[in-house]
């Protein structure tokens, strides 16, 4: 017991004391500094992570890892005996395997259940990283999220390291993705083989409606400058989702990118921890709660796309005039919620078109558009099978329909996610 207390003392609080501490000021601030946050709330396969990270190439640049080892004050004592073990396990691990990087371990195994979950493990590991940047160190400085059942490629540092460089205004990236396929049983294979797939095709229809804020929210892939993450307010608590809610204050921001030189190997598992997500949504495909084989309609992006691309006429006529020209299934959307009279008032607001057009989008955002797809999917516009739909969207795309199985159309979307399609286009 007292040589764990005295490994956690050393390196909880080595920051104070250490001479070589990595994040003490630096003459050359060009290069960013990262700080990577993994939550672990009885994470089985945390060492194998850690480990993962202890085999990427060094980055140029100073790295600390944060695992914060989170528990509920209402967690049952088998699960809360799992968690201690885990706690002892990382702290043996920091203290006997080298690696090229720090490592911090918060131990939290009685938060207030009303806020217990990955939200805000998230948010005190996020916080904490925040702090550690001093304030010239915050613009080069980046905060990176990682769950504590992936796998990291090779590169994963590096990669980061060179796109914080290289893209000094950038607030934000979402990192390149792919669940393994491999050793998985066949139900279990197919499940996630249809929520990736549904992924990668709702980021591209998106994309393609000329949605300008369109980018994938995974918490195991996200990263954001320290700078952007205090001026936004932070992590949020929520126990599901947080991600989606954290990165629609970062996006709007302006320059946000993909990050597609390095790949996160996420776990395919089911979980019943969360309310929605990779891991319900396949817990519950397997027990055929849901059934991810069936999407939203691709024309639904077409239909989203009549209205971004006039948005120039739509500042510059009546609403009612531009209504006109939508399809009824949006135009009894926009009626219902009030736009025609916000868009008048975002018009009056702004005194240039690229300021209207940020404005715009700052209300008509990625909450409004779930909200419109789940409106249009009742008024017309039914789910369709997920291949059929991905197929007529690459040929919306004006691409080469590849003739497969399911398996075959994500590995295609994944090859065109990693080669930066839209950035080639000019358009992301």
């Amino acid at each position: 017991m007292i040589l764990a207390w005295t490994i956690f003392i050393r390196y909880r609080f080595r920051h104070l004391f250490c001479s070589d501490n990595p994040f003490k000021p630096v003459a050359n601030m060009s290069e960013p500094h990262l700080i990577i946050v993994i939550p672990s709330h009885d994470e089985p396969a945390l060492l194998e992570t850690l480990d993962s990270l202890r085999r990427c190439q060094p980055a140029p640049a100073a790295v600390e890892v944060v695992v914060v080892i989170n528990g509920s004050e209402q967690d049952p004592p088998a699960c809360r005996q799992q968690q201690q073990w885990r706690w002892q396990q990382a702290q043996q691990w920091v203290a006997t395997q080298p690696s090229h990087f720090a490592t911090t371990l918060l131990y939290e195994p009685n938060l207030p259940a009303r806020h217990a979950g990955v939200g805000t493990a998230r948010k005190i590991g996020m916080d904490w990283a925040a702090q550690r940047f001093a304030p010239a160190q915050q613009q080069c400085g980046a905060i990176v999220c990682l769950d504590a059942d992936c796998q990291v490629a090779e590169n994963y540092l590096t990669a980061l390291c060179h796109t914080f460089a290289t893209y000094p205004e950038m607030p934000g990236c979402s990192l390149y993705f792919e669940h393994p396929l491999h050793h998985l049983p066949d139900n279990q294979r197919q499940a996630i083989v249809n929520y990736e797939l549904y992924l990668r095709y709702y980021l591209h229809g998106l994309r393609w409606s000329r949605f300008p804020h369109a980018f994938h929210t995974i918490g195991s892939s996200m990263a954001v400058r320290a700078q952007a993450y205090r001026a936004q307010g932070g992590m949020n608590r929520r126990k599901a989702g947080e991600d989606f809610y954290f990165l629609q204050k970062i996006i709007p921001i302006g320059g946000f990118r993909d990050l597609c030189q390095t790949t996160v190997f996420p776990s395919a598992r089911p979980s019943h921890r969360v309310p929605f997500g990779t891991g319900r949504a396949i817990s519950d495909a397997l027990c055929a709660r849901k059934d991810l084989s069936l999407t939203d309609h691709p024309q639904l992006f077409a239909v989203l796309g009549q209205l971004f691309c006039h948005l120039d006429l739509l500042r510059a006529a009546p609403p009612s005039t531009m209504l006109d020209h939508l399809h009824p299934c949006l135009q009894q959307f926009l009626l219902q919620h009030g736009w025609p009279q916000r868009i008048i008032e975002i018009g009056r607001n702004t005194t240039s078109q690229a300021a209207f057009r940020k404005r715009f989008f700052l209300n008509f955002n990625a909450f409004v558009i779930l909200k419109f797809i789940h409106f249009a999917s009742e008024q017309g516009f039914p789910k369709q099978p997920l291949p059929e739909a991905a197929r007529q969207l690459l040929l919306a795309m004006n691409l080469a329909c590849p003739q497969g199985d399911t398996e075959q159309l994500l590995d295609f979307y994944r090859r065109l996610d990693r080669a930066g399609f839209w950035y080639q286009q000019g358009e992301a």
